[in-house]
């Protein structure tokens, strides 16, 4: 999966708006093309160590010795009074810590037997914590997550899941998938230890996972008969490919179920915008955009054809879309569940991402996120990703690619998504960016935030949207939406009589349109249909403005009418750094480093309130510290008709 063709074949007719999958990949060609099993794989085994051997001492050393510290110590454990936690009280994650663990330590040790030296000593023991591993993942009642099994959210209310009717998500595509590549480079090995290791391996991915993709028709992922189509989709269906291709053994399953995972990933295109936007955000798109390159590596490479598919005009938008949304240092827009700084990137992804699509700012900018960090080995505490850390491993091109820049570009607008980005300086952090949102509230991950917008200064948001908390029961019911960070009242949209936007599909922006011209770029839309009707005003046309020329600032302009005159109107912003009032009309936003933004507006028609958030969620504190501020601005004597404008400009240092 780490060759790169340097040069794409010619794009697909552009009539086709979302690549026709199974015409390109028919049922013929996947039968005729199928290798079986064992015959293809994407890894070495760990007995070719020529293979391994272009690994690098360094690495190989650090990831020796991770996985010996564990050595001797006892698994961690997944009573069942972890899992019905969730059911009981909301927390998953007393349960999903352990079981990440558990999955992270087999990941360490697969990789492990792969590098370790034959006459190093500890290599009995590395491939006895395999079969331990694989034996303990066997030993689980369940692979899926408590926040996602069937029985503790159906109509049953149970506390604990029925390992006669498993739940396939993430949970159980992920785990299918590790064990899928712990036969790939270790099986050999564990036939030497018993046989039996693999065949319960086998046996329990096609019983827990395989199986139930291929023969139930009740997945809402796979076709959006019961959620969005969202990352889930091309997630899933880029392990369930390699789980396939890897550990069934039956010509004709494993020919239907590469038809049904081609299906299922036509189904979450035919759902994408032409844009390439993500409406999940940034932070999801390593599991969306990225997740669905995967698949189709995988696909092209386990077929030998890529049919043209990556020259199709929405597989390369959907690359660029890291790029669009890259603020500097770190920071992303993050509109939607997303942390303004991802905790997940795979640069040596989005690397091979670009060079298939052909586009050299996607690689770019994927060598410029790894900077200096390791090219393949995950930082210190996060996920280990067995699958992305070795195909980086391997990918020597990779691994010796120089530096690289981000592009930074000037402008992007996506018309679909109804996102628009844009900066003072391309190609440099330095000064103002602006990002703004359209858009519905019945998005992927949704916030009711039609019509909000970030602004950053020197590559730091300071005008900010909060992201999302730790997860629980109630982020993902009908309670979802008294979570204060998913409101509009912590968003940077109107207040009307004290009611927010409500969430749905039919409150969305309309007339929503960008220009953007060498001095100024401009975000227009009409947000009356966000709110709800009882408070609707006739009209509330909002413009967001980048200005370039004569002092660098962001103005966003407000006009509203209404049938009769509302009780109370204000206008809320979240600021990321110190809110200082001023004098009358004026406020600073100062982060702890670099230059402060200067809040200016009508003070005679509006009063000012500021007011600290405290955060106490690690999610939160973890990219903003302890606390965010929030200016509330609130109409004097609102009017049925009005207008106001919002200045942000640097002050100079």
């Amino acid at each position: 999966m780490t060759s790169h063709q340097r040069t794409p074949i010619p794009p697909l007719p552009t009539d086709d708006a979302h690549p026709p999958l199974t015409r390109l990949f028919s049922r013929a060609d996947v039968a005729s093309r199928m290798p079986g099993l064992g015959q293809w794989s994407p890894v070495p085994t760990s007995m070719n160590r020529s293979a391994w051997a272009t690994i690098d001492d360094l690495t190989t050393a650090r990831v020796l010795e991770e996985a010996a510290d564990s050595l001797g110590r006892p698994w961690p454990e997944l009573p069942a009074s972890l899992y019905a936690r969730f059911a009981r009280d909301g927390d998953r994650w007393d349960y999903q810590h352990p079981a990440f663990a558990r999955r992270d330590r087999l990941a360490r040790a697969v990789l492990a037997v792969a590098l370790c030296p034959v006459a190093d000593s500890r290599r009995n023991a590395l491939v006895d914590e395999v079969m331990d591993g694989v034996w303990t993942l066997c030993e689980e009642t369940s692979w899926a997550w408590p926040a996602h099994d069937f029985r503790v959210l159906g109509t049953e209310h149970g506390l604990l899941p029925d390992p006669e009717r498993p739940t396939l998500d993430l949970g159980a595509s992920g785990t299918a998938v590790l064990l899928a590549l712990t036969d790939a480079i270790t099986g050999d090995e564990l036939d030497r230890t018993d046989p039996l290791v693999r065949r319960r391996l086998r046996r329990n991915v096609a019983d827990r996972v395989l199986s139930p993709y291929l023969e139930r028709d009740e997945w809402g992922w796979f076709d959006g008969s019961a959620a969005k189509l969202n990352n889930w989709n091309p997630w899933i269906h880029s392990e369930l490919l390699l789980a396939t291709a890897l550990t069934e053994e039956d010509t004709e399953r494993r020919v239907a179920l590469v038809c049904r995972i081609v299906q299922g990933l036509e189904n979450y295109l035919a759902a994408q915008p032409r844009d390439g936007g993500c409406d999940e955000g940034p932070h999801y798109w390593w599991r969306a955009g990225a997740s669905l390159f995967e698949c189709l590596e995988t696909l092209t490479s386990l077929l030998g054809t890529d049919a043209g598919v990556f020259g199709h005009p929405l597989i390369r938008a959907m690359a660029r879309y890291p790029v669009a949304t890259w603020i500097g240092d770190g920071w992303a827009v993050n509109f939607a569940d997303g942390p303004a700084r991802p905790r997940e990137h795979a640069p040596a992804v989005l690397y091979r991402y670009g060079l298939r699509t052909g586009q050299s700012e996607v690689s770019a900018h994927a060598r410029a996120l790894r900077a200096r960090a390791d090219p393949a080995l995950p930082a210190a505490g996060a996920i280990f990703d067995l699958r992305r850390t070795v195909d980086a491993l391997l990918d020597r091109e990779w691994n010796t690619a120089g530096p690289g820049a981000y592009a930074l570009p000037a402008h992007t607008w996506l018309p679909d998504t109804q996102v628009m980005v844009a900066r003072t300086t391309p190609g440099s952090t330095r000064g103002l960016l602006v990002a703004a949102k359209g858009g519905h509230n019945d998005e992927s991950h949704n916030h009711n935030d039609v019509g909000t917008f970030i602004v950053a200064l020197d590559g730091r948001p300071l005008i900010v949207d909060a992201g999302v908390g730790t997860y629980r029961r109630e982020t993902f019911s009908e309670e979802r939406y008294a979570i204060w960070s998913m409101t509009s009242e912590y968003h940077n949209v109107p207040v009307i009589d004290g009611y927010g936007q409500p969430p749905g599909p039919g409150f969305r922006a309309t007339g929503v349109t960008a220009l953007h011209t060498a001095d100024t770029d401009t975000f227009t839309c009409e947000l009356a249909s966000a709110y709800p009707p009882q408070i609707r005003p006739a009209t509330w046309q909002r413009s967001v403005r980048l200005g370039r020329a004569e002092g660098e600032r962001v103005e966003i302009d407000d006009t509203w009418a209404f049938s009769a005159a509302p009780r109370s109107l204000a206008l809320h912003l979240l600021v990321g750094g110190e809110l200082t009032l001023g004098p009358q009309g004026h406020a600073a936003v100062t982060p702890r480093d670099g230059r402060s933004l200067l809040l200016t507006w009508d003070s005679a028609a509006f009063t000012a309130e500021a007011e600290a958030v405290p955060l106490t969620d690690p999610a939160f504190t973890c990219v903003w510290g302890p606390s965010l501020h929030r200016l509330i601005l609130t109409a004097c004597g609102p009017a049925t008709q009005g207008r106001h404008r919002l200045t942000a400009r640097p002050i100079l240092a």
